[in-house]
Order: C-alpha cells, then structure tokens, then sequence
C-alpha cells in the first residue's frame, strides 16, 4: 500500500536518486575513456567539450544460425504454450481518452473508438487521471493512453485581465458543461452532434473506467501528491546544486575496417 511522504523523505529520495545518476555518469565515462582510440578531435559547444574518440573497430560476433520459427522455443513445450494461451482470461482493451478538467469542478473527456470521437462531460474530477496507468477489471485488462489538462478559472481571469490592459481580448480556455448535473453523484453525459447510434462499447469503456478511478482516488490523488512534493525536493536540489557543464565524450568506430 502507497504511504504519503513528507518533504523530507522527497529530499532524501532526490538526494539518492541523484547520487545514483552521478555515480552511472561517471562510470560510464570510466568505461568509454577505457577503450584505446587511434584518433580524438576536440570542438567546443556551449561552454563544454565535444571530444569525438575513434577507437580500434569491433569485430561482430560469429552468427549461431537462423533461428527456426516453426520450431519451438526451448523451455516451452506446446503443451505449456497452449496452457499459458488459454489462462489469458482477461480480453486486452486499449483505453484511447484525453481529458480536460475545469478547476477540479468537473471534466470533459474526448474517447477514441476505432475512426471516431466522442465528447462526453462528467461531474468527477479527473484531476489525477495521469497516474491510472494499466487497469483491470473482473473480464477486462485495460491500456490507457492519453492526455491530461487542467484549466484554473483564476489564472483565466489573470489572463483576461492582464489582455484587457494591454488592449487584446483574451478568448478563455473555459468551458461549461452543456447539460446540469442533477446531484453530486457521478454522473456522466455524451454529447453527440448530428445524432448517429453510440456503440456499446464507448458505455462500457466509460462504465469501467469511471468505476475504477473512483475505486481508487485515494491511492490516485496520495500518488500525485507525493509527485508533487518530489518535483519541489528536485527544484531544492537544482537550486544547491547548480548544473555544471560537463563535457561530452563519444567512441566511434566501424564495426570491420582497417583504420586509416
């Protein structure tokens, strides 16, 4: 189970994290000036060193022979193939949604369904659709892709305001929903321009959807807390450890030739 961090634990896990980073750094340098190299050439960009280093060819392993598809793979007997074919229960579902969430207060999503879009407005708050990743349901293994945006209505009146001043009519981001929601209860409503039949599916996708992120707000929003509070202990971490421009070193070679 996810636990909520303080700001110091996020200062602790970036201060690793980094640690780490620096520490592949400088191996992977140790490594590439390793390699003896027959010629190097310096230029510089942008306050740092390109240093281009041509180092002896690398001879290609010997080929072991092509491998036969209509033979199977060793370890896996037909038997277990089909055993592991039949205990995928689940039907793989790809979840094609972009949201836009109005100040928390509800969302509009765009579902994908084979060549066609459907606009639907919601009174659930969206706002850490984000970090929902892959899901599952009883029957149904979910792979979400998507977009998530966030217009506040206070920065949209700063805007309005500030473009009135400097003589420009700023056109708002924000958008009421076409219906009224009748309760606090989720609820959700596609709107379809031109009428036209709604699939099935589209309901369902929704169904399942909406149920799961409800499911887990909890863990959703502990999730986008806890990024939150990261990305700040990374922006304390920048601001004392200011980037210092390191040179970049690359090997490069042919993989057969005789160097010239």
């Amino acid at each position: 189970m996810k636990a909520e961090i303080s700001s110091a634990t996020a200062d602790s896990q970036i201060e690793a994290r980094m640690d780490v980073a620096k520490s592949k750094a400088a191996l992977l340098k140790t490594d590439t000036l390793a390699e003896p190299s027959v010629r190097e050439t310096v230029s510089s960009i942008g306050g740092r060193d390109l240093i281009l280093r041509k180092i002896l060819p690398i001879p290609l392993p010997k080929a072991s022979g092509a491998l036969k598809l209509n033979e199977p793979l060793q370890g896996f007997s037909a038997e277990l193939l089909q055993r592991i074919q039949e205990a995928q229960v689940l039907e793989p579902v790809q979840l094609r949604l972009s949201a836009t969430v109005f100040g928390g207060e509800y969302t509009e999503l765009t579902l994908s369904l084979e060549k066609r879009r459907y606009e639907i407005w919601t009174n659930v708050d969206f706002s850490y659709l984000p970090f929902l990743g892959n899901f599952a349901t009883d029957t149904r293994s979910y792979n979400y892709t998507g977009f998530n945006y966030e217009i506040d209505s206070d920065l949209e009146r700063k805007r309005a305001i500030a473009a009135q001043k400097l003589g420009f009519k700023y056109r708002t981001q924000w958008r009421k929903p076409p219906v009224k929601f009748t309760s606090r209860e989720p609820e959700y409503v596609l709107v379809m321009e031109g009428g036209g039949i709604v699939p099935k599916e589209v309901y369902r996708q929704l169904d399942d959807l909406i149920s799961y992120y409800l499911e887990h707000f909890a863990s959703l929003k502990l999730s986008h807390d806890n990024a939150l509070k990261l990305q700040a202990a990374q922006e304390r971490y920048d601001a004392r450890h200011p980037e210092v421009p390191q040179d970049i070193i690359l090997n490069f070679t042919r993989v057969s030739e005789s160097d010239k």
